[in-house]
């Protein structure tokens, strides 16, 4: 076994690989550290709880025939908090998780993998904390304290990996993520509007008609999608004529309307003759291949089809460059799916189905009803992982199964750059399903395909806090459920949740209740028309922190453990989470629910519903259907504007601040045009917001504005609530700043 050790400021980082083997290296970091060490006692803890102990006290690395074994003792008192996408608890401790890419739609409690790998995991206790990130592109296997409580155990596949050590608070922590991994992309504006989708809306009429629906019952939306019926033949980069005979006139009319469109892109490309995806791809040899050099022969939606490799650099160019005819027509965004790869079957295992099938007996009893079960289990489980290869820039081969885990990291990485080169000056709009740490730089991430299920909206509050532990901040589920029949009130607590997501996407599946937000009575219509208002109210607020998320400094949805990791009570308060600075969210998420337990952290908050001052601690927040418990931070503020119908640019003509101040708080307002990459060339306003609480009263002072954008003059009221009363002021604007004292 070879080794190699790094620092990094304080991050320590372990490479090992087994003699004379060669691996791929996943992009995922993109910082290296340049210090070589050692592995002796001075690959020393800096900082946190193990300070100045080695960390070969508590870490072991064996080499094993398969690949390495990771042993992390655990502590008593500690949390393991983190892995990404992963069903259960925020803490992992006491379960078993999969690291590799899976196209799980049944996001039952007993699963151990889904769509992403993203392994960066925290141990956190009042004492301190440490974080790690094991970078390896295969196949590992984490034993969360399942076996052995006080034994974490990484089964790892392959030929080697880096492992991170990452000492320090849990802030610190992810701040060092993003730092190896990269800052989140910068999205246009209208990205954070409320989103509609539906697999299928199967023709134009269609569209047109949800979009004339949204504008009459005036329910504020930016996005419709189009799910995989709008191909011909589910033929990637094709449009059916028969459906969708004019895209740029269907495109064109909901651009009147305010709306964007977002078309699905899966990389399975149908094997047809004269089909130019397939003809070209299979003249350059830009498809996965088996061993012998033969292409490998996937069935995906369109049937028989091919794989494009994307591990090399020639393959991500060309598919890259196959968004442009979209964009050329006015597709505002694109949503990459089924890139883990998902794969229906293969001639192959089509055969071996065959071969089972044959020994079903109708009198058989419960020897036929196992048979059965095997089929179906066969089908959605077979691990086409080792069936077919992958090369990479260097002409080196590599086992898929050693890979997968980036190959729909890759595919995301192809449309960004190929979208890039189309239209140097759109901000980009780019969907992933399937990921790996620092797909922030290319994509977001939605959560796949959950279910409208009650315990499926508690999964997906938890799943959204893992994912950010991993540095991706902008991410969000399907609101309502996709499989399954939705419920009126499920709906409207759903869409409650997912108004304080950074991606707000309505979206379910053929063959299910339609949940448009009319798709129930008048109350539920209503209840969703109102929070969908206050989502757009909130966008000053919302679009400040997605900027600040872009320079590395933190994620839009922050675990009360990742501010609070003193504080044992947070580690079990994982049905509710921050959003940004200073909002508290504490969705409902059970059925006729009319409150729900809130844990507040740290000193008081204001309850923005009773308008009631709260201490830290436990309790019961009162919650009829048509509200969410939602609590300001002392002193912090909050940014609201006037809700629109659509976003049109991302200033605002008028501005309400809203603040709990005891002492001081501040805000950094950002603005722009919210959709070109002008603010790369300073066309941005930055100002900084203070409000002081003084003895003879509030003392509020605008900084004059960074930045070359200039904001016309507007109205900026002012409500400081300082514990006892609520301190009021209406002033005017402007680039040079102003100061005033509320008496």
């Amino acid at each position: 076994m070879k080794s190699l050790f790094r620092y990094l400021d304080s991050v320590i980082k372990c490479s090992f690989d087994k003699e004379g083997t060669t691996r791929y290296k996943t992009g995922a970091v993109i910082l290296t550290p340049a210090e070589e060490l050692p592995k002796d006692s001075s690959c020393t803890i800096p900082d946190g709880m193990d300070r100045g102990r080695s960390l070969w006290d508590f870490v072991s690395v064996e080499e094993t025939p398969d690949g390495f074994e990771i042993c992390i003792s655990l502590e008593e008192d500690q949390g393991v908090f983190g892995l990404g996408q992963g069903i259960g608890c925020l803490n992992k401790r006491g379960r078993i998780y999969e690291m590799y890419n899976t196209d799980e739609p049944d996001h039952a409690p007993s699963k151990t993998k889904l769509y992403s790998t993203l392994p960066v995991f925290y141990l956190i206790s009042p004492r301190g904390c440490i974080g790690f990130f094991l970078d390896h592109a295969g196949y590992s296997r984490f034993d969360v304290g399942s076996e052995n409580r006080e034994l974490l155990r990484i089964t790892i596949e392959g030929p080697g990996f880096d492992f991170y050590a990452i000492p320090g608070s849990p802030e610190s922590i992810l701040k060092s993520v993003l730092e190896l991994t990269g800052s989140s992309l910068f999205l246009p504006i209208w990205a954070l509007g409320f989103q509609q989708s539906r697999w299928s809306y199967p023709d134009e009429k269609t569209v047109l008609d949800i979009a004339n629906k949204m504008r009459q019952k005036k329910i504020p939306c930016d996005v419709i999608y189009l799910d995989i019926d709008y191909m011909d033949d589910y033929k990637v980069f094709t449009w059916n004529e028969e459906r969708f005979p004019t895209p740029r006139t269907l495109i064109d009319e909901l651009k009147s309307m305010g709306l964007k469109v977002v078309t699905i892109i899966d990389p399975g490309v149908k094997a047809a003759e004269g089909y130019e995806v397939f003809e070209e791809g299979r003249q350059r040899s830009l498809f996965c291949k088996r061993v012998n050099g033969t292409e490998y022969r996937p069935a995906v939606w369109p049937g028989e089809s091919r794989l494009p490799d994307f591990l090399n650099s020639k393959t991500r160019e060309w598919w890259g460059s196959k968004y442009s005819q979209f964009i050329d027509v006015g597709v505002a965004g694109f949503w990459n799916d089924m890139n883990e790869p998902a794969i229906f079957y293969t001639p192959e295992s089509l055969s071996s189905l065959f071969e089972l099938a044959k020994g079903l007996e109708k009198d058989k009893g419960i020897d036929t009803e196992f048979l059965f079960g095997e089929i179906v289990a066969k089908k959605r489980y077979h691990d086409y992982g080792r069936e077919f290869y992958q090369e990479d820039d260097f002409g080196t081969k590599h086992l898929h199964r050693n890979v997968r885990n980036v190959y729909g990291f890759n595919m995301a990485r192809a449309a960004y750059e190929g979208i890039e080169r189309s239209a140097p000056e759109r901000r980009i709009f780019n969907i992933t399903r399937s990921s790996y740490p620092g797909i922030q730089r290319y994509a977001i991430l939605w959560t796949g395909d959950n279910e409208s299920q009650w315990e499926q909206l508690l999964s997906e509050i938890r799943m959204v806090q893992s994912i950010s532990l991993a540095g991706i901040s902008f991410t969000g589920c399907d609101v309502g459920g996709f499989g399954g029949n939705c419920t009126g009130e499920l709906l409207a607590r759903w869409t409650q949740f997912g108004a304080f997501l950074p991606f707000f996407r309505n979206h379910s599946a053929i063959g299910t209740r339609d949940q448009e937000p009319w798709a129930f009575d008048e109350e539920i219509e209503s209840i969703v028309r109102k929070t969908i208002e206050m989502r757009y109210s909130l966008l000053p607020y919302i679009y400040s922190e997605n900027w600040r998320s872009t320079k590395g400094e933190s994620v839009m949805i922050r675990p009360l453990v990742l501010l609070w990791p003193e504080d044992s009570d947070t580690y079990q308060a994982d049905d509710q989470y921050m959003f940004g600075p200073s909002l508290l969210v504490a969705p409902v998420y059970s059925p006729n629910a009319t409150g729900r337990h809130v844990y507040l952290p740290e000193s008081n908050w204001l309850d923005l519903n009773s308008g009631e001052v709260l201490a830290k601690g436990h309790h019961w927040a009162i919650a009829p259907l048509d509200t969410i418990p939602l609590y300001l931070r002392e002193n912090s503020m909050i940014i609201t504007t006037k809700p629109l119908q659509h976003i049109e640019s991302a200033s605002w003509n008028n501005l309400r601040v809203k603040g709990f101040v005891k002492k001081s708080a501040r805000f950094d307002l950002y603005e722009d045009d919210g959709i070109t990459r002008s603010y790369e060339r300073g066309v941005f306003s930055l100002k900084r917001i203070e409000v002081e609480k003084r003895e003879d009263g509030i003392f509020i002072e605008i900084l004059p504005s960074e930045g070359e954008l200039r904001i016309e003059e507007r109205e900026i009221i002012f409500e400081i609530f300082d514990g006892e009363r609520t301190y009021s002021a209406s002033v005017k604007d402007c680039p040079e700043g102003m100061a005033l004292l509320i008496k």
